[in-house]
């Protein structure tokens, strides 16, 4: 009969290392709340009153003062390669975009570690050939394939929002249409993890009819 112990040596390095990660986020995030509440010199309670925006897959020559972007008041543009645009006193929903945009990576990455450790947990209980285990592979995998896909999404959207509200502009940034390029690594590790599910839940169903025939 397999052990916790040998269950728990079937999931190294990968439980190791997702500790390692939660833990980082965890710290991360008692830091973050602890600058918000505790930083000088911001506006709204404390939160800190510049935001700077890049717009992403843009790159620009020699002709860097361009016309087609100009900042609102209030606001200042850089371009060195990239178009970059700051506030220095954002507005509160200048801040609120600026939150989500850099959010919607730190949640779709804990609800991954999340998913992963609570599959490694079902693992060490159940053993790694089992239904349930193929149950915890596949939310994590359509977790992945769709939470990839809105993280991306909202994300464009929130950089969108910010170069629209921090400038005018001839033509609207299309950085939705760079969602696509977010997705090959996190829809193939997706649909990895669906079909691994897919044969475990075949292998345990074989399992049970041999042990049934004995």
């Amino acid at each position: 009969m397999t052990t916790n112990d040998e269950h728990r040596g079937l999931t190294e390095p990968l439980e190791s290392v997702t500790t390692f990660f939660g833990a980082l986020m965890i710290i991360a995030a008692l830091i973050g709340v602890a600058f918000l509440v505790f930083s000088s010199g911001g506006t709204y309670g404390g939160l800190p009153g510049a935001v700077c925006v890049t717009n992403p897959g843009t790159e620009y020559g020699g002709d860097w003062h361009t016309s087609a972007v100009t900042a609102r008041p209030g606001h200042s543009i850089s371009i060195i390669g990239s178009l970059e645009v700051c506030a220095d006193h954002a507005t509160l929903g200048e801040q609120t975009l600026n939150v989500v945009a850099a959010l919607t990576a730190v949640v779709f990455w804990g609800g991954v570690l999340f998913l992963l450790w609570r599959m490694m947990v079902t693992a060490r209980r159940n053993g790694p050939f089992t239904v349930r285990v193929a149950t915890a592979m596949r939310r994590l995998g359509w977790f992945i394939i769709v939470g990839s896909t809105t993280a991306a999404v909202v994300h464009l959207i929130a950089i969108d929002t910010l170069l629209t509200v921090m400038t005018k502009i001839t033509n609207p940034f299309p950085n939705l249409i760079l969602v696509p390029l977010h997705l090959p690594i996190p829809i193939l590790t997706g649909a990895a993890l669906l079909t691994f599910a897919r044969i475990i839940t075949a292998g345990a169903a074989m399992d049970a009819e041999i042990q049934a025939t004995i």
